[in-house]
Parts: structure tokens; sequence; C-alpha cells
């Protein structure tokens, strides 16, 4: 029997890669019975969860109603009901998904709480909600990936915040069962942005190397000698980080990042990671070797070219890399059982 307290997660649950499913399998792991003391609530744009935006009228509606899908109204009535009857002590929302104000009173009018895992920051224009940013007074705390964020958090009104970084699933990123033949000799997955080309350029002229990106939103940005493939997921994504040489752990400057959630998958897949220099990379891996690091992009180009020379460079920064990341305290379980430790903690 469960010891910890009800919990009702907003997250999506739709894919295995979504971060609701990554808590989902953490559940039992963070103490919790998923038959009995959870319970799972999401809306979002996507047409998994908004039929309407796959019409123009409902894209239109989405962009005039502070990007709100037609269907969110109804959502909010939904989440009303489930919280009166469910009564959850902690109701935990991840990312930016906007609340009607009526959704904080029903928690906290029987003695409930209600908190964030943010990944973003809020107010970076690609995911700023004008009435999430009004959310923001209403929760109890916000765990935030971004400790800059902290800040700006605490001066628009949130009571209270603290830093809880990303983790990795082991159900997701683990060794493959087999080894892929088709590796790169530079690997770098995630979605494509402009801001991301100044580090692919400084490989450009560096001859006779496969170069390979994986993500969406690539087909606008100009990457020559790069070869570029759709999102990978699931056993291929472990193959494909795996199978390469070296695979890169950019940060996302516009979102403010110190480290993200490939900087923990990349070690516990066990593939070679070079990583863009920053306090937390360098307190995630301690012991890492220098080489692993990279501060601009002339000495990404550097420490690529020294890595790819040297196969026994290459094997040391796989194996410091799991030996740093595969650590139960490194998972979403462990995320999650933080949470519900505050929650608890928390008169």
């Amino acid at each position: 029997m469960s010891t910890r307290l009800p919990l009702l997660l907003i997250a999506d649950t739709s894919t295995p890669e979504a971060l609701g499913s990554k808590f989902l399998r953490g559940a039992r792991d963070a103490g919790l019975d998923p038959a009995c003391d959870l319970a799972i609530a999401y809306s979002s744009p996507a047409t998994t969860y908004s039929p309407s935006m796959r019409r123009l009228w409902g894209k239109v509606f989405y962009r005039l109603a502070d990007r709100r899908s037609w269907e969110w109204w109804s959502f909010q009535h939904q989440l009303r009901s489930l919280i009166h009857s469910r009564q959850p002590q902690l109701v935990l929302v991840t990312g930016i998904l906007p609340l009607a104000p009526e959704v904080f009173r029903a928690i906290h009018s029987y003695g409930g709480r209600i908190v964030n895992y943010l990944t973003d920051d809020p107010w970076n224009p690609i995911h700023r909600r004008r009435c999430f940013l009004r959310n923001l007074p209403r929760y109890d705390h916000i765990f935030s990936t971004k400790e800059a964020l902290r800040k700006r958090l605490e001066e628009a009104g949130t009571a209270s915040t603290s830093w809880l970084p990303f983790a990795y699933d082991p159900t997701l990123h683990h060794p493959p069962v087999r080894q892929s033949t088709d590796g790169a000799d530079v690997l770098f997955v995630g979605t494509g942005a402009a801001e991301r080309l100044p580090w692919l350029q400084a490989l450009n002229d560096l001859p006779g190397l496969r170069k390979r990106v994986h993500g969406n939103n690539w087909q606008r940005i100009p990457t020559p000698g790069w070869e570029r493939r759709k999102a990978v997921v699931a056993e291929a994504y472990c193959e494909a980080l795996a199978s390469a040489k070296v695979v890169l752990g950019l940060l996302r400057q516009a979102n403010g990042d110190l480290s993200t959630d490939r900087s923990y998958e990349i070690g516990a897949i066990g593939a070679c990671g070079l990583y863009q220099d920053s306090p937390e990379h360098r307190a995630l891996l301690p012991g890492y070797p220098e080489a692993g690091f990279f501060k601009n992009p002339a000495e990404l180009r550097e420490r690529v070219r020294a890595v790819l020379n040297d196969p026994n460079l290459q094997n040391q920064l796989r194996q410091r890399g799991a030996t740093a990341l595969r650590r139960p305290e490194n998972t979403y379980a462990a995320r999650l059982g933080e949470m519900l430790s505050w929650a608890e903690a928390t008169p």
C-alpha cells in the first residue's frame, strides 16, 4: 500500500517520450500506487487533444485566444469536476499550460496544493502566454529546470520556487539492444533553430566526416554538409546515439538552458558526448575529461578532431559519461519523488 499523498498529474502522456509518460513510469519507484494514488489529465493545442486545430478556423481561434484551443474551455470544466471528485492533495502541472483561476480555487478550497514542473522560459516569445503568466502567483511552488529563471518567477508573484533539473528515463534511455552499422561520425539530435548553425558550421570543412542531424524544423535552415533526418525515438534513438562516434550536447540560448534532457540521455545511453561548457554540465559530469567540453565553435572544431582521432579517448568519454549519469537520482522517478517530498514536508 502506498504511503504517498494522492496526486493529480496534468501532463502529456500521448506518447512514450512525452514528459507525463516519463513521470507515469516513474510513479511506482517514487512510492505511488498508480492504481489508486494517481489520476491524469491534460489538454494542449496538439490535434491529439484539440481536433479543432486540424481546421483553419481552429488555428485562427487559437491565435486570437492567447494560444488556447477551442477545447481548452471544456477541459477546464472537466478538470474542476475531476478535482472535486478526487480531491488530490497535490496537483502537478508540467510546462506552460494555462489554467482557469477557478481550477486553482477548487484545489485550494480543500487544502490541496498545486505546483508546476517548468521546463521552458514562459517569457520566451516562442512559449509566451499571457494567461499562463497570470497564473504564476496562484501556484504554491514552481520547480524550474533553470536556476536563473527563479528570480523572475518570484518577481512575477510566485510564492516559492526551487531548481529541479531535467532527468532521464531508464525505460527509454539505455544501451541499445543491438548496435547499428549506420552510425554517424558526428551527430546532433534536436529541434532546428538558427542559433545552432554556428556550431554546425564550425565542422563543415572537416573532410571526410559523416555529419548528421535528427529532428524537426530543419527544413528551412541551411545545413550544408549535414545529412538531415527526421526525429528519432525509442530504440532507434538509443541506436543512433550509441553508434555515433561523437554526439553534440548543445544548449538552447533562447531558452536559457545550462543543461537539457539530452545532457542526461547521452550518458545514460552510453554515447560519446561533447558538451557545451556550462556550470550544470560540469557538475553533472564530475571527472569528465576536459576534451569533452567546448566553449565556442572554434573549440568545438578542435575537440571533435581530437576525439575522432583518438578511439581511447572516445571510450573514456563513453565510460565516464555512463558512470556519472546512470544513477537513480538522475531519473524522472527521483524528480517526482522530490516533488512529493516537498509537498509532504510543506505545512
